[in-house]
C-alpha cells in the first residue's frame, strides 16, 4: 500500500471564513494569487517560514504586505535569515501581537479587521487577498495504531522506523510519500518525486515476499 493522503490546511475560527476561500482567503500563495493582489494590500497570518516566503513573494507585486503574527517576536518560528529580510524590506509591515477577528465583504473578500491583543484596539485593513499559513494537519487517523506516526501525526519512515526504504513505514509493506511523510519537504514536486521513486521500492517488496 502507498500512502499519499496528504494534508489539510489549518483552518481559523474566524466568521464566515468558509464563505470567503477561493473569494479572497487563500492557503498558498502562487503567481495567480500574486497577479490578484497587484497594486493591493495583501494579509498574511502566520509567523513561520512559509508564511515569510509568502510574504517575500508577494511584496514583489502588492502595494504592502502585512505579516499578522500573534506572538511578540518571530526568533521562535522563523529563520533570522528570512525574519531580518522581512524587517528590512519597505513594502513588508510585520504586525506582532496581532489577530485577524473578522472578514468583510460582499461576493469577495474586500477588508479584514486586526486586533491588538495587548490593548484589544481594533483597526480594518483593506484587502481583497488573506493568506492564511499556520500549518497543516495529516490526514492519517485512520493509520493510528497501524504504523508509526510521529508527535504531529506523519507517519514515520525510513531510518527513523528502521527501515531500509525511505518511504517503509514500521509496518512492512505499508510506505508513505509526500506531504503525510514525516520529515518530508512540503513542496508538489517533491511529492511527485517521492511517489514516482516509490514504485520500484514497491516492487522490490513484493519480490522479496513472494
Amino acid at each position: 500500500m502507498i500512502v499519499a493522503s496528504g494534508v489539510q490546511y489549518r483552518r481559523l475560527p474566524i466568521d464566515r471564513l468558509a464563505e470567503f476561500e477561493g473569494a479572497g482567503v487563500y492557503y498558498a500563495a502562487t503567481e495567480i494569487e500574486a497577479r490578484y493582489c497587484k497594486g493591493t494590500d495583501a494579509v498574511i497570518i502566520g509567523g513561520g517560514n512559509s508564511a515569510g516566503q509568502a510574504a517575500m513573494y508577494l511584496s514583489r507585486s502588492a502595494r504592502c504586505t502585512h505579516v499578522v503574527v500573534r506572538g511578540a517576536s518571530l526568533a521562535a518560528s522563523m529563520s533570522s535569515y528570512l525574519s531580518s529580510r522581512l524587517e528590512a524590506d519597505p513594502g513588508i509591515v510585520v504586525d506582532y501581537g496581532a489577530e485577524v477577528i473578522a472578514l468583510h465583504g460582499a461576493e469577495h473578500l474586500e477588508r479584514v479587521t486586526l486586533r491588538d491583543a495587548a490593548t484589544g484596539a481594533t483597526r480594518d485593513v483593506d484587502t481583497r487577498a488573506l493568506f492564511i499559513m499556520v500549518g497543516a494537519a495529516p490526514n492519517t487517523e485512520w493509520l493510528s495504531g497501524l504504523v508509526e506516526l510521529d508527535s504531529r501525526g506523519f507517519v514515520r519512515t525510513g531510518a527513523e522506523v528502521g527501515a531500509d526504504s525511505p518511504f517503509a513505514s514500521s509496518l512492512p509493506g505499508i510506505f508513505a510519500v509526500g506531504d503525510i511523510r514525516s520529515g518530508s519537504i512540503k513542496r508538489v514536486a517533491s511529492a511527485v518525486g517521492e511517489g514516482s521513486v516509490v514504485v520500484s521500492k514497491v516492487w522490490e517488496f513484493l519480490n522479496d515476499t513472494v
